[in-house]
């Protein structure tokens, strides 16, 4: 049981590597074309990646209950700026993606 939500998280985790690989290499390098083409089709079927997504958003919230308790194994605050700041940076992406969307 505890196996199945890991395994989706490794493949949000994937997903989110072949995002970024294509957007530093760019559609002018062969490997930033390809991670690129194969990363907006996968992302294009959420029943494939929606348990992988909801995994990923369960182990962040968990994190950053973590970082704000008092049982915070990190004394700096900038666990907690760090998990808000990738929280944001998701959330500016699909603000963005959805405009470009409706284009």
């Amino acid at each position: 049981m505890l196996v199945r939500p890991l395994g989706y998280l490794a493949f949000v985790v994937g997903l989110a590597a072949l995002s970024t690989a294509a957007w530093l290499l760019g559609d002018g390098d062969e490997l930033g074309f390809f991670s690129g083409r194969l990363a907006a089709m996968v992302w294009r079927y959420p029943e494939v990646t929606r348990r992988g997504v909801r995994a990923a958003w369960l182990l962040w919230a968990a994190l950053f209950v973590l970082a704000v308790s008092p049982a915070d194994p990190i004394s700096s605050s900038w666990d907690e700026v760090g998990l808000a700041a990738l929280a944001l940076a998701v959330a500016w992406r699909r603000v963005g993606a959805g405009r470009q969307a409706g284009r």
